[in-house]
């Protein structure tokens, strides 16, 4: 019972989530006694870890192990609850993980048969450009001027991950990283990678921002760094920018993932393929189009489910919803698409 109530909790902080910040001052910061007379009845408010550097995400483990991951590419790990003194887990990642802004290492996910299955997945903003035969870091943890964060950007990558614990479920086994997927091609400091979770069947759910600026409406007129299909001709013909989020609907050029939600089956992560990165085939797993920033996903108890939030602009924020089966269609005048491996519906709700 009180690990249901954990996770019901990590869920509900989860989906509360809108800046990276925000769960550090939520961890750190005890409530003042005119805070805590504000709480509703039956409520008290507690701080339960402190010393944490920007934690972004929080996931509880089948054998009662909390993973908290940093936005810098560190993850720590409390036996419990009520377990005061985190181990490191030990990722090295920090070099690879450009931490700048909205960037960093934002999804983090537990393998449903952990410790049997000893897996962490990470989502991490990786500081490399694609295609670039280069080794990270590129920036460094940062944006020069020129080209400029808001400007030009500083482009880079994602990558989709997956660790190995050792015996004790504690640490990373060193070298384990198994790189999954490399795609997420972005521009701008924003809508940078999203999330990551495990639905009721097995399978591990991604999402992804389009990489595009959020200061003004960014159809890919701002260079062109990613290589994206431009057509000169205006909007109709570009596929930069926020348009790199409808790139599954455009025939005739490579499918990239930027502002999308991809399903990767169980049986899948089962069997990973050999090479580096393991899967390439990104049509057949996007189950959702249109994103801007899908920050945080999360299953919905009970039902097959997907909900996500989708950082709005001056309007109003999305919550979606992406349903088994069922026709695809347009969210709130986002273009959504479901395929034929994993129909699916996007609802705004």
């Amino acid at each position: 019972m009180r690990r249901s109530v954990h996770k019901a909790l990590a869920q509900r902080i989860r989906a509360a989530i809108v800046l990276p910040g925000l769960l550090a001052a939520i961890l750190a910061l005890s409530a003042t006694p005119a805070e805590a007379a504000a709480l509703p009845q039956g409520f008290t408010d507690e701080t339960v870890w402190s010393g944490l550097t920007n934690p972004v995400n929080m996931e509880f483990a089948p054998d009662g192990k909390v993973f908290v991951g940093e936005k810098g590419g560190e993850i720590k790990v409390f036996d419990s609850i009520s377990d005061t003194t985190p181990t490191a887990f030990g990722t090295g990642l920090a070099p690879a993980v450009h931490d700048f802004w909205d960037r960093g290492m934002l999804g983090l996910a537990i393998d449903p048969q952990f410790p049997a299955r000893p897996y962490v997945y990470v989502l991490y903003t990786y500081d490399h450009i694609l295609g670039s035969g280069s080794s990270p870091p590129r920036w460094g943890d940062g944006c020069p001027n020129p080209p400029g964060a808001t400007e030009q950007g500083c482009v880079v990558s994602g990558r989709l991950s997956r660790l190995t614990a050792d015996a004790t479920g504690r640490r990373m086994v060193a070298g384990s990283e198994r790189v999954l997927v490399e795609d997420w091609c972005q521009q701008f400091p924003s809508h940078s990678v999203g999330d990551l979770a495990f639905g009721p069947d097995g399978a591990l759910y991604v999402s992804g921002g389009d990489g595009a600026s959020f200061n003004y409406v960014d159809h890919g007129q701002t260079g062109n760094p990613c290589g994206d299909p431009m057509g000169g001709a205006g909007v109709s013909d570009d596929e930069g920018g926020a348009l790199r989020s409808q790139d599954r609907r455009t025939a005739g050029d490579p499918v990239t993932l930027d502002g999308t939600v991809i399903r990767i089956a169980a049986s899948t992560l089962a069997s990973l393929p050999s090479g580096t990165p393991a899967l390439t085939s990104n049509a057949g797993r996007i189950i959702a189009t249109g994103m801007r920033n899908p920050f945080r996903i999360t299953t919905r108890p009970g039902t097959s489910e997907i909900w996500l939030g989708d950082v709005g602009w001056s309007t109003w924020e999305e919550i979606n919803r992406i349903r088994p089966g069922g026709r695809s269609r347009t969210s709130a005048g986002r273009a959504t698409r479901a395929t034929a491996s994993s129909p699916a519906t996007v609802t705004p709700t």
